[in-house]
């Protein structure tokens, strides 16, 4: 039987390089820690050595993609739900980061521990493991038809300009995941909240906006999240006798974009809402 305990941070050396090294290792040794399988048998079903599998528990080896996959199929989860799983533990337990997760493995809030009327010591862990792992199997079977995308603390104006550019994420909106996906890949969107009143009817003041920040390219007259000398846009680019300019739905002055001016094009708006009065 294997031995693993479900309280294990990760070990310093260079095996781990990543955080989806470290969530990865923490997601199998408490899942191990919980189902005690017999090594023999892990090692059998994955195709290495249990020597093999004793290096990776202990954070001595860190197993390729493949070989990840195959631990997570042998406890019945995705790779995604493994990842998911072993960050939110490690949140939990109030490890600091080392570096960024991948958006698609990131949870919203950490739900282990603390609940009032659990059990404390290694019943409590093992209780609160098998709760995530029914919260994390429902978000995936959620993702199926739903996506969802940070409601990022950036906003954007559509007026005189914003000054707000932080990437802390506020919420998360769901989208059907065949209609964002027609758009673009959701790996590289936010939503934030559009002020002013420059671009209506298009877009109206308070509207949330849907930015893919994949597409960064110019494209004639269509709208985009960007930096201005400083400040943050949302506007209608077009062009004007071979001139790049900012433009307003309701206004028919123009800014041109000189080589002397802090230009950026953040993404492509794609999508806008808001609340009614």
């Amino acid at each position: 039987m294997i031995q693993a305990s479900l309280a294990a941070s990760p070990p310093d050396g260079p095996a781990l390089r990543t955080e989806e090294d470290r969530c990865f290792w923490k997601a199998l040794v408490d899942l191990a820690g919980m189902e005690n399988p017999n090594q023999g048998d892990l090692a059998a079903y994955v195709g290495v050595s249990q020597g093999y599998v004793s290096k990776i528990l202990a954070g001595k080896q860190a197993p390729k993609p493949a070989l990840r996959r195959r631990f997570a199929e042998f406890f019945n989860l995705s790779y995604e739900e493994m990842i998911a799983l072993g960050h939110e533990r490690l949140e939990g337990q109030g490890y600091v980061p080392q570096g960024p997760v991948p958006r698609r493995y990131q949870v919203r809030e950490a739900r282990y521990g603390g609940e009032p009327g659990r059990p404390a010591g290694p019943a409590g862990e093992a209780t609160a493991l098998q709760a995530l792992l029914r919260d994390i199997r429902a978000r995936e079977a959620h993702q199926l038809k739903y996506t969802e995308v940070p409601l990022r603390e950036a906003t954007g104006s559509m007026g005189g300009g914003s000054t707000e550019t932080g990437d802390r994420t506020l919420t998360y909106l769901s989208f059907r995941t065949e209609w964002i996906r027609a758009k673009g890949n959701p790996e590289y969107m936010a939503v934030i909240r559009a002020f002013g009143d420059s671009m209506e009817p298009t877009i109206p003041d308070g509207s949330v906006v849907l930015v893919d920040e994949g597409r960064r390219q110019f494209v004639k007259n269509k709208i985009y999240y960007l930096r201005y000398n400083g400040q943050m846009y949302i506007k209608r680019l077009v062009e004007r006798d071979g001139h790049l300019c900012v433009a307003s739905d309701n206004d028919p002055n123009l800014l041109v974009v000189s080589d002397a001016d802090d230009f950026e094009i953040i993404g492509r708006c794609i999508w806008s809402a808001r609340e009614l009065d």
